[in-house]
């Protein structure tokens, strides 16, 4: 008797947790909140579970983790209702704040050019272009700031160098780390050299703002470039002036 009670209690159980009234059949049962950057069959398509999927017995700390491992994400809250059966996945996404480019081969020129690769947010963190799809139907979401190069080489360096830039008061559009020797920042006052990226940065970020209003000396369209690879002797680098104009120097 003690024997057939445990097996019709296991079996009870099993029964219990497998009705099919609680169970997760298909991924649209369930219900993405919280997303504007990523489309919600971006964070479908890698929801770890294995359809059907009792509602009961899975878990939700393991969803949870696996898909910010998987996806550029913060936070992930995950709350399961049974009738009807359902999950609520609610999310916080990690905000890109620069366009990545790097050189790759064309497929319709096979030729190298600059292409976009992908993302970086502000902790230095890439997302390649397999996500964010949802940001080609909402432009006004992309970030302003293009980051150029292989992003091994900036990584390592990219919060603290972006905390730099933001605080700025001289608007950076477009960082050329292409050559890690050389970076070539494009600001409102032209292109400026800043060589290798050296605790010295913020000095030459210091300088280039001391020199916000060399346009007023110089036309910004007469500078090549603005050479702050030394910050306690800048330079300007710029085209010749037009016969008959005066030439101007800082």
């Amino acid at each position: 008797m003690r024997t057939l009670l445990i097996v019709s209690l296991t079996g009870g159980i099993f029964w219990f947790l497998t009705l099919p009234e609680w169970v997760i059949k298909n991924s649209q049962q369930i219900k993405i909140d919280g997303n504007n950057l990523l489309t919600d069959e971006e964070i479908r398509r890698l929801i770890p579970l294995q359809y059907p999927e009792s509602l009961l017995q899975l878990s939700i700390n393991t969803l949870r983790q696996d898909l910010q491992k998987k996806l550029p994400l913060t936070n992930v809250t995950v709350t399961r209702q049974l009738i009807p059966p359902s999950l609520t996945i609610t999310v916080l996404e990690k905000q890109p704040v620069a366009i990545a480019f790097a050189m790759k081969v064309s497929e319709k020129t096979k030729k190298a050019e600059l292409q976009q690769i992908g993302y970086v947010d502000e902790d230095g963190v890439f997302v390649s272009n397999e996500f964010y799809t949802n940001l080609k139907n909402k432009p006004e979401l992309k970030p302003e700031l293009k980051i150029f190069g292989i992003p091994q080489s900036y990584i390592a360096y990219w919060r603290d160098f972006y905390s730099l830039v933001t605080q700025s008061t001289v608007k950076i559009t477009e960082v050329d780390w292409q050559n890690p020797s050389n970076i070539i920042l494009k600001s409102e006052l032209g292109r400026v050299y800043i060589g290798t990226y050296t605790s010295k940065f913020p000095e030459q970020l210091m300088m280039l703002e001391k020199m916000k209003n060399i346009t007023s000396k110089v036309p910004k369209e007469r500078i090549i470039y603005i050479d702050l690879t030394d910050p306690e002797m800048p330079s300007i680098k710029e085209k010749k002036a037009p016969k008959g104009e005066d030439n101007k120097k800082p």
